[in-house]
Parts: structure tokens; sequence; C-alpha cells
């Protein structure tokens, strides 16, 4: 890549960054998440959860295609461990050629708790087990935060079409960072 060409891959990255941070500060919209009240993005649309496992739900498609998030809890102890779900995400994707994906993994904090981040992109058929569930969709990805909180895991996602995903991630990772005590 030309020396010219990184730095407009980088002038256009941070203003897309910028561009996340504006949408997010726009909204004004919260919802209640066991103890914890989350900032919902603007431009966010939250759904009736489709099952008891999702305390959340949300559509967050724009013109780069579709995207959905939800956030899970399992109890106390449930859920598995982050790794046997890091382990479960990356069996139901498959990296251009057809190689398994890999994930990208990195440990932060957010409102004082351990939070692991995950980054899958390639095909992908999401399920609930290990493995393929069902037709793969291309150009796909799936980014989860791993928030361990005193109740429990809260596993947030965000998963749909690549450049979707790739519009709403900013926005996502404030969303689970701006996690504050309910009152």
């Amino acid at each position: 890549m030309s020396a010219l060409a990184g730095r407009c891959a980088t002038i256009l990255a941070a203003m897309l960054l910028a561009a996340s941070h504006c949408a997010f500060a726009s909204s004004t919209m919260a919802v209640r998440v066991l103890d914890w009240m989350i900032p919902v993005p603007a431009g966010w649309t939250p759904q009736v959860p489709s099952s008891p496992m999702r305390l959340a739900q949300f559509t967050a498609g724009s013109r780069e295609g579709s995207a959905d998030a939800a956030v899970f809890h399992f109890g106390l102890a449930g859920g598995g461990t982050v790794q046997e779900n890091i382990d479960r995400w990356a069996s139901q994707f498959l990296a251009e050629g057809g190689k398994p994906a890999t994930p990208v993994v990195s440990k932060a904090t957010a409102s004082g708790m351990p939070v692991t981040w995950v980054a899958l992109d390639g095909r992908y058929a999401r399920g609930t087990g290990t493995g393929p569930q069902g037709e793969a969709a291309a150009r796909q990805s799936l980014r989860v935060a791993v928030l361990e909180t005193p109740a429990g895991n809260l596993f947030f996602q965000l998963w749909g079409d690549r450049a979707a995903v790739a519009r709403q991630e900013g926005v996502f990772r404030l969303m689970v960072q701006g996690l504050k005590r309910a009152p």
C-alpha cells in the first residue's frame, strides 16, 4: 500500500469513528439490563426479546446492510466460560477460502468489570450450539463483549452483514462501556 493510500485509510477510519461517536452522543434512550442501565445508540430500534435468555434486543441496520444486537444472560454460573463461548462462536464461522475463522480477542474493563471483546468475520451459520447451524451467509461479522458481572456474565452481541456491523461497531463498544448501575 502506498503512503498516500495508507494516510487515506487512516483518515477514513478516523471519520467513521467520529461519526459513530456523534450517533451515540445523540442517543437519549437507555434500557435496564439486570441492575444496570445501558445507553441505546441512536438509530437502534429496541425489539421485544425473542427468547427468555435475551434481556434486550435491537435492530441496528443501516444503508450498509442488516445488523442485529442482543444482550444475553444465563444466570450466575450459566452460559459456559468465556473461552468455551469463543470456541463455539469461532466454530460457526469459516474464513475466506473455507478455512476456520480465527477470533480476534482483547481484554479490557467496562464500569470497573472485566470485559472480553471478540471479533469474527467470514461465512456465518449462526446458532446456539457448536458448529454451523444451517446455511452459512457470506460476508458476515460477529462482535461480542462478555462482561463479567457479580450476577454472572452478560453477553453483548452485534451480528449481521460485515459492512453494517463495521458501521455500528463503534457505538456498540460505547454502549457496553456506557453501562451504569441502575438507580
